[in-house]
């Protein structure tokens, strides 16, 4: 194989790298402009973002726990981003479909290296407990978790629906008047 080939075959594959993570998730489905979930399932919408010291190496776990099921959401400082109207946070807006019943999100864990601190970071553990209930074909939007990461680690919970939904309309989703919000306390 000719060095031209292989340079080429790894372009190509940095390419469909990068537009995997630029891309949501899953292929949601759409359909008339708005998210339909798939049969028996609902869509949560939640954001995750993140503000660290340390701006290329901090990240964002939280865990989301069902009946019969365990999920594990990330963000990555020096990965993911929303795009709102009035610009970019660093963190990851999460569109996951679920089945229909109760769900808890019950801890989350921030990570962050510290540059100046011979790379040195902290690692800090959240209790969240908060529960929330989908039903089959509902799209529910529960707001936005966002850690402030530092050696005083922080976690809020707010609505940004305004930049949520301007990211799902950049994905395609131009009708999001049937998403329902049941922020997270």
């Amino acid at each position: 194989m000719s060095l031209l080939s292989r340079c080429l075959q790894a372009f190509t594959a940095v390419a469909s790298a990068l537009a995997a993570a630029c891309s949501p998730q899953n292929t949601l489905q759409i359909e008339n402009g708005r998210l339909q979930a798939p049969t028996g399932q609902g869509y949560v919408v939640l954001a995750l973002t993140l503000q660290s010291l340390s701006p290329d190496q901090a990240d964002l776990q939280v865990e989301l726990l069902g009946a019969n099921s365990r999920h594990s959401l990330r963000a990555d400082i020096s990965r993911d981003s929303i795009v709102g109207p009035a610009g970019e946070v660093r963190g990851r807006l999460w569109v996951m479909p679920l089945a229909a019943g109760s769900y808890t999100l019950s801890q989350a864990w921030g990570n962050w290296a510290a540059k100046g601190a011979n790379g040195r970071g902290g690692q800090k553990h959240f209790q969240l407990d908060r529960h929330f209930k989908i039903a089959a074909g509902e799209v529910l939007y529960l707001g936005e978790i966002s850690a402030q990461l530092h050696f005083a680690a922080t976690l809020a919970y707010s609505d940004q629906s305004t930049r949520d939904f301007y990211q799902l309309k950049q994905w395609g989703v131009q009708d999001t008047s049937q998403i329902a919000t049941r922020l997270l306390q």
